[in-house]
């Protein structure tokens, strides 16, 4: 996020990649990377679910602990600390240790590490936002937090985000800056909005997908430049180790069969989530999994670090949470709810998290599209299964229409000071136009001279009604004021001037999962009698607690912010042992 006055590098991410990269095979046939950006959907293990919203019971999902044992083992490994997992959390927790003096070993389960999350990282009070004068209470946005989630979780450990996440930015910020890579804050917000957006993502530049295994080669020659710290790929934990009551290592599958790795210090899970197992998505969350196109998740989270918590009596967090975008365009032809079966077959969509017009299937308008992402597959969730996707509306002057409406984050699709570190100034002729025809030509969006002749082509149910819902569009437009749902005047856009567009069926798509083991303010997994797991820590998205129901996506980053944050201070903690 533009940290500067002055335009962004040549290199920045999106720029080459979706420039040229608008057809759906094309986005996700690319590496499995972290962020906003689309990820590879890999060769994904798990059997399809016949019906996503028959729920199933806990033993279907988390099945038998391996039984392995010392006699299985072909080596025996001794460190101060274990790592599993080597994504934004996992890295930073590695990092932490080694450079702490913990002989530390990190291992993963895919054939490199999938790096940090380059769209966002989200933080309070780091240097750069004192340097352009961003000041956010902690307090103000912890109970921001805390709304969103309706009380729902703790608290206390968003204040410990909030307190500890700045300095953990500016540790990666200096180590990005000496090895050649740039992070910058994004600080421009817009003013008079419904739903507060907070200033806080810090982003890395770099050409995309490269840059993020940019960042994992410089992690991982950090991290194996301490003494006795080891990196180890293709390398799945299978269990964790339990004597006397505490966690004093695991059991991982090597190439040549299985390993012990004992811990001195502790064990830290950060495997990543479960979005890509789909018996443990379709129990828990078969709501949102009705209203969702596609995932956009790296196909290795498969649940690995919640499943052998909970084999060790650890307690997951009751309110079931994904990360998900308002931005899978499918066609006609393709069903709702059907995502772990989509494969490459859709459209990854930025210009969706732009707050026009969206309507159901009979030409309703159902919400204010202003709200943050995810609030549109709870709306949409309303309705019957499979009509669970909804149609987004926009006129031929949406090229001006996007610079008002300044949204942020990732949803950014055009250039302002300060914004979002992946905009430059030639992206709406360079990307995002030449997207959205190519999307026409592919069927995911359809073009009309008139609204009666587009509402044919989207398969609206009920013309008359969409056509008096245009037709309200452009009455709250000329009046500045939206008395139905509440959307800020300088959001409303107005349905006059052809050709006219509409998504064929607009929907979700689910970057990962949020509902992990519920941990104390020590980062322990606590039992189901509420006393913590010795031996062991929890981060990433395999620790619950930190949201309930809802991603708050206005705070911009802040999953990643609380994944490097938390991983930070776990590495740290075990040095003060």
């Amino acid at each position: 996020m533009e940290q500067e006055t002055q335009a962004p590098k040549a290199t920045v991410s999106r720029r080459t990649f979706l420039s040229g990269a608008a057809a759906a095979g094309a986005l996700a046939a690319l590496g499995a990377m972290t962020g906003c950006s689309p990820k590879a959907k890999g060769e994904a293990k798990a059997e399809t679910v016949a019906n996503a919203n028959a729920p199933t019971s806990q033993a279907d999902w988390l099945g038998e602990a391996p039984q392995t044992s010392d006699a299985d083992c072909t080596e025996i490994l001794d460190f101060d600390v274990l790592v599993i997992g080597a994504g934004t959390s996992g890295y930073f927790a590695a990092a932490s240790a080694a450079e702490s003096g913990l002989k530390t070993l990190l291992i993963e389960k895919s054939t490199a590490g999938n790096s940090v999350r380059s769209s966002a990282l989200g933080a309070v009070n780091s240097k750069q936002q004192q340097e352009h004068g961003v000041s956010i209470e902690p307090a103000d946005i912890v109970n921001d937090m805390d709304h969103y989630a309706l009380g729902q979780i703790d608290a206390r450990l968003v204040r410990k985000w909030a307190e500890n996440s700045g300095e953990a930015i500016d540790w990666y910020t200096d180590l990005m800056t000496e090895n050649g890579m740039e992070v910058q804050l994004e600080w421009n917000m817009p003013e008079g909005t419904l739903y507060k957006e907070w200033a806080t993502g810090h982003g890395t530049n770099g050409e995309y997908p490269s840059r993020e295994q940019d960042v994992a080669r410089i992690l991982d020659a950090y991290i194996t430049s301490f003494p006795g710290c080891e990196e180890r790929f293709e390398t799945p934990m299978e269990s964790l180790i339990v004597e006397d009551g505490k966690v004093v290592g695991a059991y991982a599958k090597s190439k040549d069969g299985s390993i012990r790795i004992n811990a001195l210090r502790g064990v830290v899970v950060a495997t990543g989530g479960y979005a890509y197992n789909q018996d443990m998505y379709a129990a828990l969350q078969p709501t949102r999994l009705s209203c969702l196109g596609t995932f956009d998740a790296f196909p290795t989270c498969t649940g690995d670090g919640i499943k052998a918590l909970m084999r060790i009596g650890a307690q997951m967090d009751a309110v079931h949470t994904s990360l998900t975008f308002n931005r899978c365009l499918l066609a006609q032809d393709q069903e709702v709810g059907d995502a772990y079966m989509t494969g490459a077959n859709y459209g990854y969509y930025f210009f969706s998290s732009q707050p026009f017009l969206r309507v159901d299937h009979a030409g309703n308008r159902f919400h204010n599209e202003s709200a943050p992402y995810d609030f549109v597959m709870n709306a949409s969730s309303k309705r019957a299964v499979g009509d669970r996707f909804w149609h987004q509306i926009w006129d031929s002057n949406w090229q001006d229409d996007i610079y008002r409406l300044h949204t942020t984050g990732c949803s950014t699709i055009c250039y302002h000071e300060g914004a979002d570190h992946d905009a430059w100034p030639e992206m709406v002729d360079e990307w995002i136009a030449p997207e959205m025809e190519s999307f026409v030509e592919a069927g995911y969006i359809q073009k009309a001279d008139t609204l009666e002749e587009l509402a044919e082509k989207i398969g609206i149910t009920d013309k008359e009604t969409f056509l008096a819902t245009c037709e309200r569009q452009n009455e709250n437009f000329d009046n500045q004021q939206d008395p139905d749902f509440g959307k800020e005047p300088f959001r409303l856009t107005e349905l006059r001037n052809p050709p006219f567009y509409g998504t064929v069926k607009s929907c979700g798509l689910t970057l990962c999962t949020l509902d992990g083991i519920m941990v104390n303010e020590s980062l322990q997994p606590l039992g189901e009698d509420g006393a913590p797991i010795e031996g062991v820590y929890v981060i990433g998205n395999d620790q619950g607690g930190f949201y309930a129901g809802t991603y708050p996506n206005l705070a911009v980053g802040i999953n990643a912010g609380r994944c490097a944050t938390f991983g930070r201070m776990v590495g740290k903690a075990l040095a003060e042992k």
